[in-house]
This record gives C-alpha cells, structure tokens and sequence, in this order.
C-alpha cells in the first residue's frame, strides 16, 4: 500500500501539479520557508496572489529582522490572521537577530530557535537543511487516515501515529515533490468534502473507499454518493 501510495501519486503529480512561486527553482530559501509560514489555514491560490506584494516589502531575511510588529500586522492584512501572523514572523525576526542573522545549521539548532510548530520546523529541515521531513498538515493527515484507516481526526501536533506514518511515507528519492504531490492531491482530489472517490489513483487500496463500496452494496441502501 506504501508503495502503490507514493508511486501513484508521483505520477499523478507530474501530469497534474500546481504551480507556485514558492515552489519554482527560482524561489528563494527564505520566500520558501515564509510561504509556508503565510499558507497555514490559508488557501495556496490565496498566498500566491499574495506572494509579489510581501517579498517586495519583506524581500529577505534582513527586512524581516528589521521590520517592526507594526508594519508586519499590516502586511499580513490581505492575509487574514494577521496578528497571528505578524507575531510569528516578528517572533522569527526576533530570534535571526539574537543569533546574529545566522539560520539554524542542524536539527538541534533548530528545536532551540525560533522556527516553531510541527509544520513550520518540517519545512525548515525539507528545504533548508534536506532532510527527508513531511509537510504535515490536516489535509495530508486526511489522505493517510482514509487510505489507510488510521481511526479519528485529532491534532496532527499529537497524533503519533499519522506522524510516523507520514515520516515513513517520504522516504523515497523524490521526497519533496511527493509532499507537494499529497498536498495537491488533498486539495483537489481526496478533498474535505465531496471526494472525487470514483477518479481516485488511489481506490484500488484505499480503506475510506472500500468502506463507502460496501455500503453502498448493502440491501436497501439506495443510490451512495462515496464522500
């Protein structure tokens, strides 16, 4: 299942995958470590309008050292959250400038900085350090849970299981692209609601699927929609 998992949707991706700025070669390590910053509980198309306006303000590491609170509650606006937000990078510009504007060289300088939460220090050790790390948020942890039958929706912060399993997921060659591919697939696949089961790259072992077949199947059951 692991397997047919990653393969299936490396294929998938490469016909299918959504371009963004952050994603694109040219992308800088700091405009892709602050977009995934900015697309927490933010949709990805709504970041990327978004995208030119803030790194033309905050183009590197030094403007977002020396912006203010102010100034990035400001910023952040289009965005929604935005005192969240500011205070995250603000917090973030804060600790570059106790260390001198150097970036976290391993995983132990990393736990120790301002880089926080489960997602953000993932990213950080993705593209910056290049360890092989998932980018786990909701919509990943959905794909798993319902491909593999995982049980109930918890926080992913603590639901040990879907992050070893995650963990276990991205270890292939093409580690990046195969995050970008779950995330994608989430997205406009395995959605939240309204799944598009019946196209699924994945149905062929897919518990959720399975499952709503069998209901479907059972006397008196009527017309199913799987979702």
């Amino acid at each position: 299942m692991v397997q047919y998992l990653q393969h299936s949707l490396l294929r998938w991706f490469d016909e299918n995958q959504r371009v963004f700025p952050w994603r694109e070669d040219r992308a800088t390590k700091y405009q892709q470590i602050v977009s995934e910053i900015l697309l927490q509980r933010t949709k990805a198309e709504t970041v990327a309008k978004y995208f030119d306006t803030f790194f033309s303000r905050f183009p590197d590491w030094d403007a977002l050292c020396n912006a203010s609170l102010e100034e990035l509650e400001e910023a952040m606006k289009p965005l929604g959250l935005y005192r969240h937000r500011a205070r995250r990078l603000y917090k973030l510009g804060e600790d570059l400038r106790r260390r001198g504007g150097q970036l976290p060289g391993d995983s132990n300088e990393l736990r120790d900085s301002g880089f926080i939460g489960l997602y953000v220090t993932n990213a950080f050790e993705l593209f910056i350090l290049k360890n092989r790390k998932p980018l786990l948020d909701v919509n990943m942890s959905r794909l798993l849970k319902r491909y593999f039958e995982l049980g109930d929706f918890i926080d992913v912060r603590f639901d040990k299981e879907v992050q070893e399993l995650a963990n276990d997921i991205i270890e292939v060659r093409r580690c990046k692209e195969l995050n970008w591919a779950i995330l994608d697939y989430a997205a406009m696949v395995c959605r939240k609601r309204n799944p598009l089961c019946g196209e699924c790259v994945l149905n062929k072992f897919c518990k959720y699927y399975a499952q709503n077949r069998e209901k479907s199947d059972q006397p008196g059951s009527g017309k199913h929609e799987v979702g």
